[in-house]
């Protein structure tokens, strides 16, 4: 596990922003954006993301790609822990040279306990209607 991140967070944040197709969400991504966040299209998620929707991110991991289609050509994966309202989550992303493009890769509830004392978070999911 690796101390320092791989890419600059800002620069992806900003990239997602943009709109021009230089941020995409890979296919397991989109599945627990979905589920976990009720982020339904991928520019909902490069929307969130852009927007501010990664309150308080915390660099948690960098590492090599593994599933890499040009082992020769190694390629970091950064992670991030993160909160959006009651919400704790995990964020993966990559940057691809060859196409000039942030591709994430993972983005679902963090699978980490909350750090946060939220005694009121399920009362508080029960009335407005949040996922667990």
């Amino acid at each position: 596990m690796a101390k320092r991140a791989s890419y600059d967070l800002s620069q992806f944040v900003i990239a997602c922003n943009i709109g021009n197709k230089s941020a995409l969400v890979l296919d397991e991504a989109m599945k627990t954006a979905k589920l976990d966040f009720n982020l339904y299209t991928q520019d909902k998620v490069l929307s969130f993301i852009g927007n501010g929707g990664l309150e308080s991110p915390k660099f948690a991991n960098t590492e090599r790609w593994i599933k890499n289609p040009d082992p020769k050509n190694p390629i970091m994966v950064d992670s991030y822990n993160f909160f959006s309202g009651l919400d704790y989550g995990y964020l993966a992303f990559l940057f691809q040279l060859k196409f000039k493009k942030w591709f994430i890769k993972s983005f679902k509830k963090n699978d980490k306990p909350d750090p946060r004392n939220l005694p009121f978070a399920e009362p508080l999911r029960a009335i407005f209607g949040g996922k667990k």
